[in-house]
């Protein structure tokens, strides 16, 4: 072994200056691990210089693992080198030059994580004579992968502990990845999730709709969503679920696959239908209320018979020509069919009298929508029914009844009904007077466009009885 010393003591000086100025440590050993050189860049790596640590292992023992290698790491180096050495022949390309990771103590204490590449040294006839290793700090990087590592358990621990199911696909839509929730809830294995691809556990419907909806994120590298995504468990029940997935991107910037949580929504969707249901339940009793008001009135009031049904019909075509809300549009139809259920106190003499009324008789009258009023309020309306029967005869300028309000003060919708209301009483029959032209009601509600009757109301009016034909029923 004296020969490999002087052999190498021989070298080319710049050989040596190359191997001495390298911030890898460089020893070498023979094939009893007698260490025979180190590189002065020990001192950088473990602070000791090459005399004391050809002193410290010049000849490895148990008892001098311990002072130079972490415990953690003696029985790494025991099983590894010894056994690099000993199963040389055994081992094939890819294993000879595997690197070894080991956790060394340093002069003052502390300790640094390094990784060893080893090599044989042979003689003029290609037998082992001895080994050299280059060990490199890889500190930093050890402390890169732990911090990755607690990241990723971090980013694991908060996966499985959230209720929604998380997933990863590849780009032909299997699964690469999911946390507990997911295979929970489908009611899979991990093992029998893995892999499978969402046409697999997808509804038909689910299935074209998610290739769609996958074909547009990578197409747009945006996120979307799919609402009602139907997962069928391994049971064979089907669960409702919103989906929401983005694009995955591999190093390069390609897409590689997608991500995505979806949310079971079973419960809430049918929630949702039974309270559609109870909605569609209550609106029925809430028409029948409305449909037995009127008939009440009508019934009392034979020249007055669809009247409101009448009136109901064109304040619902002013209040979609003039765009209101469906929710508004809906309240100025069921004020408008009982809007003169108030007259339910009045003598039916009075109602049906032939003749001009009195004084007196005009002032019970002009109490109808008072008393409709309060008759509705005992009524849940989702719409505020009461108050627009209570200001449907108000005008615009105040000279309105039964309380005299002004325009700022009346709804949109006693607004439409005021108008609807004159038109309709103007083409009609009453016992007092023939049924006028509808070219009278024109004229009336042109005229008193902005002082008595709502000047937006009245155009949407206009419009539908000259341009659009309007017609009653």
């Amino acid at each position: 072994m004296k020969d490999n010393a002087n052999d190498l003591s021989k070298h080319d000086d710049s050989y040596r200056t190359i191997i001495e100025t390298v911030n890898d440590m460089i020893t070498v050993w023979d094939m009893d691990l007698t260490l025979i050189y180190v590189s002065p860049s020990v001192n950088d790596l473990l602070g000791y210089n090459s005399e004391e640590t050809r002193e410290i292992i010049s000849h490895w023992k148990e008892s001098d693992l311990e002072s130079v290698i972490a415990p953690g790491s003696v029985d790494t180096f025991s099983d590894t080198v010894r056994k690099w050495i000993k199963e040389y022949a055994k081992r094939d390309a890819s294993e000879l030059n595997s690197p070894v990771e080991l956790e060394l103590i340093r002069e003052d204490g502390s300790t640094v994580w390094t990784e060893t590449k080893n090599s044989f040294l042979r003689d003029s006839n290609g037998e082992r004579t001895g080994f050299f290793s280059i060990t490199r700090d890889i500190s930093e990087r050890k402390h890169t992968q732990e911090m990755l590592l607690k990241s990723e358990e971090r980013y694991r621990n908060i996966l499985d502990s959230i209720e929604e199911g998380y997933f990863e696909n590849d780009l032909a839509g299997n699964l690469t990845f999911f946390n507990n929730a997911l295979y929970r809830a489908m009611g899979y294995s991990k093992e029998e999730l893995m892999g499978m691809n969402n046409r697999e556990y997808t509804t038909p419907k689910t299935s074209k709709q998610a290739y769609e909806t996958f074909r547009e994120i990578y197409a747009t590298g945006k996120p979307a969503k799919i609402a009602d995504y139907e997962i069928i468990r391994k049971d064979g029940n089907i669960q409702t679920y919103d989906l929401s997935a983005s694009l995955i991107s591999g190093s390069s910037g390609r897409p590689v696959g997608f991500r995505g949580v979806i949310r079971d929504i079973t419960e809430r969707k049918t929630t949702g239908l039974e309270l559609e249901k109870s909605y569609a339940r209550l609106q029925n009793v809430l028409d029948e209320t409305i449909r037995t008001l009127a008939f009440t009135v009508e019934v009392r009031d034979p020249y007055t018979a669809g009247h409101q049904r009448r009136v109901a019909q064109l304040a619902f075509a002013i209040s979609r020509k003039m765009g209101l809300s469906s929710e508004e549009t809906r309240g100025v139809k069921m004020a408008a069919l009982i809007h003169d259920v108030g007259k339910i106190q009045i003598p039916a003499e009075i109602l049906s009298k032939p003749g001009l009324l009195t004084s007196d008789e005009m002032a019970l009258i002009r109490t109808h929508p008072e008393t409709g009023s309060d008759i509705l309020k005992k009524i849940e309306f989702p719409q505020p029914i009461s108050e627009i029967v209570l200001q449907h005869h108000e005008r615009i300028d105040g000279s309105g009844y039964p309380h005299g309000i002004s325009g700022k003060e009346m709804r949109i919708e006693a607004k439409i009904i005021a108008v609807a209301d004159v038109v309709e009483a103007m083409v009609s029959h009453r016992p007092y007077r023939p049924a006028m032209e509808i070219i009278k009601a024109i004229e009336e509600i042109s005229h008193h466009k902005g002082t008595l009757y709502d000047a937006e109301v009245v155009e949407a009016c206009l419009s539908l009885l000259t341009e659009e034909k309007f017609v009653f029923d």
